[in-house]
Protein backbone atom coordinates (compact mmCIF):
# COMPACT_ATOMS: atom_id res chain seq x y z
CA UNK A 1 0.00 0.00 0.00
CA UNK A 2 2.81 2.41 0.92
CA UNK A 3 4.16 1.85 -2.60
CA UNK A 4 0.52 2.56 -4.28
CA UNK A 5 0.60 5.74 -2.39
CA UNK A 6 4.12 6.76 -3.01
CA UNK A 7 3.42 6.18 -6.76
CA UNK A 8 0.03 8.51 -6.61
CA UNK A 9 2.20 11.33 -5.05
CA UNK A 10 5.12 11.49 -7.26
CA UNK A 11 2.79 11.27 -10.77
CA UNK A 12 0.49 14.08 -8.78
CA UNK A 13 3.94 16.08 -8.01
CA UNK A 14 4.62 15.60 -11.92
CA UNK A 15 1.32 17.13 -12.87
CA UNK A 16 1.36 19.88 -10.73
CA UNK A 17 4.95 20.74 -11.53
CA UNK A 18 3.64 20.84 -15.89
CA UNK A 19 0.78 22.95 -14.35
CA UNK A 20 3.23 25.62 -12.78
CA UNK A 21 5.24 25.91 -15.77
CA UNK A 22 2.14 26.17 -18.33
CA UNK A 23 0.64 28.64 -15.88
CA UNK A 24 4.00 30.81 -15.51
CA UNK A 25 4.08 30.56 -19.04
CA UNK A 26 1.01 31.99 -19.91
CA UNK A 27 1.74 35.83 -19.22
CA UNK A 28 4.39 35.40 -22.11
CA UNK A 29 1.59 35.35 -24.72
CA UNK A 30 -0.48 38.58 -23.50
CA UNK A 31 0.05 41.69 -24.85
CA UNK A 32 3.41 43.08 -24.29
CA UNK A 33 4.13 39.83 -22.98
CA UNK A 34 6.03 39.76 -19.02
CA UNK A 35 6.19 43.50 -19.65
CA UNK A 36 2.36 44.23 -19.61
CA UNK A 37 2.03 44.82 -15.77
CA UNK A 38 4.98 47.84 -16.77
CA UNK A 39 2.92 49.27 -18.77
CA UNK A 40 -0.43 49.45 -16.25
CA UNK A 41 1.83 50.63 -13.64
CA UNK A 42 3.63 53.17 -15.20
CA UNK A 43 0.85 54.12 -17.77
CA UNK A 44 1.86 57.64 -19.60
CA UNK A 45 5.47 57.01 -18.30
CA UNK A 46 6.05 53.50 -19.88
CA UNK A 47 9.36 55.13 -21.53
CA UNK A 48 12.04 52.57 -22.57
CA UNK A 49 14.17 53.70 -19.58
CA UNK A 50 11.53 53.43 -16.92
CA UNK A 51 10.63 49.86 -18.65
CA UNK A 52 14.32 48.91 -18.31
CA UNK A 53 14.53 50.23 -14.84
CA UNK A 54 11.09 48.32 -13.96
CA UNK A 55 12.18 44.92 -15.28
CA UNK A 56 15.34 45.36 -13.64
CA UNK A 57 13.54 46.14 -10.18
CA UNK A 58 11.15 43.21 -10.37
CA UNK A 59 13.33 40.47 -12.26
CA UNK A 60 11.84 40.42 -15.31
CA UNK A 61 15.05 41.00 -17.15
CA UNK A 62 16.81 37.51 -16.07
CA UNK A 63 16.32 34.69 -18.51
CA UNK A 64 12.86 32.12 -18.44
CA UNK A 65 14.10 29.35 -16.77
CA UNK A 66 15.84 31.15 -14.00
CA UNK A 67 12.50 33.27 -13.27
CA UNK A 68 10.69 29.80 -13.54
CA UNK A 69 12.95 28.65 -10.55
CA UNK A 70 12.44 31.44 -8.74
CA UNK A 71 8.94 31.20 -9.12
CA UNK A 72 9.31 27.72 -8.37
CA UNK A 73 11.23 27.99 -5.07
CA UNK A 74 9.01 30.57 -3.80
CA UNK A 75 6.07 28.51 -4.48
CA UNK A 76 7.24 25.61 -2.70
CA UNK A 77 8.55 26.98 0.29
CA UNK A 78 6.74 30.40 0.75
CA UNK A 79 3.10 29.49 -0.94
CA UNK A 80 4.25 32.74 -3.12
CA UNK A 81 1.64 32.76 -5.98
CA UNK A 82 2.54 35.88 -7.42
CA UNK A 83 2.37 39.74 -7.10
CA UNK A 84 -0.57 41.90 -8.50
CA UNK A 85 1.23 45.06 -9.53
CA UNK A 86 -2.62 46.46 -10.15
CA UNK A 87 -3.38 46.01 -6.48
CA UNK A 88 0.04 46.36 -5.35
CA UNK A 89 -0.15 42.86 -3.26
CA UNK A 90 0.53 39.64 -3.31
CA UNK A 91 -1.84 37.12 -4.95
CA UNK A 92 -2.58 35.14 -1.57
CA UNK A 93 -2.74 38.34 0.11
CA UNK A 94 -5.75 39.13 -2.24
CA UNK A 95 -7.36 35.78 -2.30
CA UNK A 96 -6.32 34.00 1.23
CA UNK A 97 -9.57 35.75 2.77
CA UNK A 98 -12.24 34.02 0.03
CA UNK A 99 -10.41 30.37 -0.51
CA UNK A 100 -12.51 28.83 2.58
CA UNK A 101 -15.34 30.72 1.88
CA UNK A 102 -15.75 28.74 -1.19
CA UNK A 103 -14.18 26.05 -0.05
CA UNK A 104 -16.43 25.75 2.38
CA UNK A 105 -18.93 25.63 -0.04
CA UNK A 106 -17.63 23.62 -2.21
CA UNK A 107 -17.24 20.70 0.31
CA UNK A 108 -20.65 21.66 1.94
CA UNK A 109 -22.23 20.64 -1.75
CA UNK A 110 -19.90 17.32 -1.92
CA UNK A 111 -21.17 15.98 1.29
CA UNK A 112 -24.84 16.67 0.48
CA UNK A 113 -24.59 15.63 -3.25
CA UNK A 114 -23.33 12.35 -1.77
CA UNK A 115 -25.89 11.91 0.74
CA UNK A 116 -28.54 12.51 -1.91
CA UNK A 117 -26.92 11.05 -5.12
CA UNK A 118 -25.89 7.70 -3.88
CA UNK A 119 -29.14 6.59 -2.25
CA UNK A 120 -30.62 7.82 -5.05
CA UNK A 121 -28.86 5.91 -7.26
CA UNK A 122 -29.36 2.86 -5.37
CA UNK A 123 -32.73 3.39 -5.52
CA UNK A 124 -33.14 4.35 -8.85
CA UNK A 125 -31.22 0.95 -9.91
CA UNK A 126 -33.07 -1.34 -7.70
CA UNK A 127 -36.37 -0.33 -9.29
CA UNK A 128 -35.12 0.04 -12.96
CA UNK A 129 -37.89 0.51 -15.43
CA UNK A 130 -40.47 2.07 -12.71
CA UNK A 131 -42.17 5.28 -13.25
CA UNK A 132 -39.40 6.36 -10.26
CA UNK A 133 -36.59 5.53 -12.08
CA UNK A 134 -37.61 7.38 -15.27
CA UNK A 135 -38.94 10.20 -13.50
CA UNK A 136 -35.45 10.47 -11.08
CA UNK A 137 -33.83 9.87 -14.95
CA UNK A 138 -35.79 12.63 -16.94
CA UNK A 139 -34.85 15.13 -13.86
CA UNK A 140 -31.35 14.44 -14.05
CA UNK A 141 -31.17 14.88 -17.85
CA UNK A 142 -33.29 18.52 -17.33
CA UNK A 143 -30.52 19.28 -14.51
CA UNK A 144 -27.32 17.60 -16.19
CA UNK A 145 -28.39 19.39 -19.11
CA UNK A 146 -29.09 23.29 -17.59
CA UNK A 147 -26.66 25.72 -17.76
CA UNK A 148 -25.93 26.61 -14.22
CA UNK A 149 -26.36 30.62 -14.48
CA UNK A 150 -30.03 29.55 -15.47
CA UNK A 151 -30.75 26.76 -12.95
CA UNK A 152 -29.86 29.75 -10.26
CA UNK A 153 -32.28 32.22 -12.22
CA UNK A 154 -34.79 29.75 -11.13
CA UNK A 155 -34.10 29.44 -7.67
CA UNK A 156 -33.75 33.07 -6.84
CA UNK A 157 -37.26 33.62 -8.77
CA UNK A 158 -39.27 30.24 -7.79
CA UNK A 159 -37.66 30.20 -3.28
CA UNK A 160 -36.50 33.81 -3.31
CA UNK A 161 -38.70 36.08 -5.30
CA UNK A 162 -42.57 34.29 -4.84
CA UNK A 163 -42.03 31.53 -2.65
CA UNK A 164 -40.68 30.56 0.75
CA UNK A 165 -38.52 33.89 0.14
CA UNK A 166 -35.35 32.54 1.31
CA UNK A 167 -32.25 35.59 1.15
CA UNK A 168 -31.47 35.94 -2.80
CA UNK A 169 -27.65 36.05 -1.21
CA UNK A 170 -25.56 34.65 1.58
CA UNK A 171 -24.70 37.40 4.07
CA UNK A 172 -21.75 39.89 3.05
CA UNK A 173 -18.52 40.39 4.86
CA UNK A 174 -18.90 37.63 7.31
CA UNK A 175 -16.59 34.78 8.54
CA UNK A 176 -15.83 31.82 6.35
CA UNK A 177 -17.71 29.25 8.82
CA UNK A 178 -21.07 31.46 8.61
CA UNK A 179 -22.10 28.95 6.64
CA UNK A 180 -22.85 26.49 9.54
CA UNK A 181 -24.28 29.62 11.62
CA UNK A 182 -26.59 31.20 9.00
CA UNK A 183 -27.28 28.25 6.91
CA UNK A 184 -30.64 29.70 5.33
CA UNK A 185 -28.33 32.45 3.82
CA UNK A 186 -26.66 29.84 2.04
CA UNK A 187 -29.32 27.62 1.03
CA UNK A 188 -30.22 28.38 -2.47
CA UNK A 189 -25.93 28.92 -3.37
CA UNK A 190 -25.44 25.61 -2.11
CA UNK A 191 -28.82 24.33 -3.03
CA UNK A 192 -27.97 25.07 -6.41
CA UNK A 193 -24.44 23.37 -6.57
CA UNK A 194 -25.29 20.60 -5.11
CA UNK A 195 -28.42 19.79 -8.14
CA UNK A 196 -25.51 20.47 -10.29
CA UNK A 197 -23.59 17.53 -9.02
CA UNK A 198 -26.26 15.31 -7.99
CA UNK A 199 -27.52 14.96 -11.57
CA UNK A 200 -24.47 13.61 -13.05
CA UNK A 201 -23.29 11.22 -9.97
CA UNK A 202 -26.81 9.07 -9.34
CA UNK A 203 -27.01 8.51 -12.76
CA UNK A 204 -23.32 6.87 -12.79
CA UNK A 205 -24.35 5.46 -9.50
CA UNK A 206 -26.95 3.75 -11.42
CA UNK A 207 -25.42 2.61 -14.01
CA UNK A 208 -22.67 1.06 -12.07
CA UNK A 209 -24.62 -0.70 -9.86
CA UNK A 210 -26.67 -2.03 -12.79
CA UNK A 211 -23.56 -3.71 -14.20
CA UNK A 212 -22.60 -5.28 -10.79
CA UNK A 213 -26.43 -6.39 -10.32
CA UNK A 214 -25.74 -8.53 -13.62
CA UNK A 215 -22.37 -9.75 -12.68
CA UNK A 216 -21.31 -13.61 -11.61
CA UNK A 217 -21.06 -13.16 -7.96
CA UNK A 218 -23.98 -11.61 -7.60
CA UNK A 219 -26.42 -14.38 -9.58
CA UNK A 220 -24.05 -16.98 -7.05
CA UNK A 221 -25.21 -14.95 -3.57
CA UNK A 222 -28.69 -14.55 -4.98
CA UNK A 223 -28.59 -18.63 -5.49
CA UNK A 224 -27.82 -18.85 -1.98
CA UNK A 225 -30.57 -17.38 -0.63
CA UNK A 226 -29.35 -13.89 0.34
CA UNK A 227 -31.97 -11.58 0.22
CA UNK A 228 -32.06 -8.39 -2.44
CA UNK A 229 -31.63 -6.22 -0.15
CA UNK A 230 -28.14 -8.07 1.11
CA UNK A 231 -27.29 -8.31 -2.23
CA UNK A 232 -27.68 -5.09 -2.91
CA UNK A 233 -25.96 -3.05 -0.27
CA UNK A 234 -23.67 -5.75 0.85
CA UNK A 235 -21.88 -7.01 -2.26
CA UNK A 236 -23.19 -4.62 -5.67
CA UNK A 237 -22.84 -1.21 -3.50
CA UNK A 238 -19.45 -2.05 -2.16
CA UNK A 239 -18.13 -3.37 -5.53
CA UNK A 240 -19.71 -0.29 -7.44
CA UNK A 241 -17.93 2.11 -5.14
CA UNK A 242 -14.78 2.30 -7.18
CA UNK A 243 -15.77 3.95 -10.33
CA UNK A 244 -17.72 6.42 -7.69
CA UNK A 245 -14.80 7.26 -6.36
CA UNK A 246 -13.08 8.27 -8.94
CA UNK A 247 -16.00 9.97 -10.61
CA UNK A 248 -15.98 11.91 -7.30
CA UNK A 249 -12.57 12.74 -7.60
CA UNK A 250 -13.12 14.05 -10.76
CA UNK A 251 -15.97 16.26 -9.76
CA UNK A 252 -14.01 18.67 -7.55
CA UNK A 253 -12.91 21.02 -10.68
CA UNK A 254 -16.89 20.93 -11.20
CA UNK A 255 -17.93 22.23 -7.94
CA UNK A 256 -14.97 24.95 -8.38
CA UNK A 257 -16.55 25.92 -11.95
CA UNK A 258 -20.27 25.97 -10.49
CA UNK A 259 -19.12 27.81 -7.97
CA UNK A 260 -17.19 30.89 -9.61
CA UNK A 261 -21.05 31.12 -11.62
CA UNK A 262 -23.08 30.60 -8.72
CA UNK A 263 -21.41 32.93 -6.27
CA UNK A 264 -21.67 35.51 -8.99
CA UNK A 265 -25.37 35.27 -9.41
CA UNK A 266 -25.57 34.97 -5.81
CA UNK A 267 -22.81 37.75 -4.97
CA UNK A 268 -21.62 35.75 -2.55
CA UNK A 269 -17.71 36.68 -1.75
CA UNK A 270 -15.64 34.00 -3.22
CA UNK A 271 -13.30 32.75 -5.36
CA UNK A 272 -15.45 33.37 -8.24
CA UNK A 273 -16.39 36.57 -7.49
CA UNK A 274 -12.56 37.39 -7.26
CA UNK A 275 -11.73 35.76 -10.34
CA UNK A 276 -14.68 37.86 -12.31
CA UNK A 277 -13.53 40.64 -10.47
CA UNK A 278 -9.65 39.98 -11.98
CA UNK A 279 -10.70 38.98 -15.18
CA UNK A 280 -12.36 42.47 -16.17
CA UNK A 281 -9.77 44.32 -14.51
CA UNK A 282 -7.13 42.05 -16.84
CA UNK A 283 -5.57 41.24 -13.16
CA UNK A 284 -3.61 38.41 -14.99
CA UNK A 285 -1.35 37.24 -12.03
CA UNK A 286 -4.58 36.99 -9.87
CA UNK A 287 -6.56 34.76 -12.35
CA UNK A 288 -3.20 32.67 -12.72
CA UNK A 289 -3.13 32.25 -8.79
CA UNK A 290 -6.27 31.19 -8.81
CA UNK A 291 -6.00 28.65 -11.63
CA UNK A 292 -3.00 26.85 -10.04
CA UNK A 293 -4.45 26.95 -6.65
CA UNK A 294 -7.67 24.90 -8.26
CA UNK A 295 -5.00 22.84 -10.05
CA UNK A 296 -3.85 22.03 -6.70
CA UNK A 297 -7.08 21.41 -4.94
CA UNK A 298 -8.11 19.13 -7.96
CA UNK A 299 -4.41 17.47 -7.58
CA UNK A 300 -5.27 16.74 -4.05
CA UNK A 301 -8.71 15.17 -4.47
CA UNK A 302 -8.05 12.86 -7.20
CA UNK A 303 -5.19 11.61 -4.77
CA UNK A 304 -7.25 11.43 -2.02
CA UNK A 305 -9.40 9.20 -4.65
CA UNK A 306 -6.61 7.14 -5.97
CA UNK A 307 -5.59 6.38 -2.29
CA UNK A 308 -9.44 5.66 -0.86
CA UNK A 309 -9.78 3.63 -4.25
CA UNK A 310 -6.40 1.19 -3.57
CA UNK A 311 -8.34 0.63 -0.23
CA UNK A 312 -11.87 -0.31 -1.77
CA UNK A 313 -10.10 -2.35 -4.54
CA UNK A 314 -6.83 -3.73 -3.07
CA UNK A 315 -6.64 -5.24 -6.84
CA UNK A 316 -5.59 -1.71 -8.38
CA UNK A 317 -2.36 -1.83 -5.49
CA UNK A 318 -1.68 -5.37 -6.83
CA UNK A 319 -1.68 -4.50 -10.50
CA UNK A 320 0.31 -1.92 -9.87
CA UNK A 321 2.90 -3.17 -8.32
CA UNK A 322 2.77 -6.07 -11.19
CA UNK A 323 3.81 -3.58 -13.57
Amino acid sequence: MLNYILRRIAQSLLVLLIVVFVTFSLPYFQTNGIMAPAYAVLGTHATPANLAIWAQQNGMNHPFFVRFWTYLTQLIFHFNLGHSYKQNMSVWGVIALYVPRTLWLALSALILTLIISLPLGIIQASRRNTVFDYSATGTAFILYAMPSFLLCMLALDAFSFHTLHLPSSPPSGVAPWAIFTDPVGFALPVGCLTLLSVAGVSRFMRGTILETLVQDYVRTAKAKGCSNLRVLFRHAFRNALGPIITILGLSIPGLFGGALIIESVFNYGGLGIQTVFAATNSDVPIVLGITLLVAIFTLAGNLLADIALGLVNPRIRIEGNAR
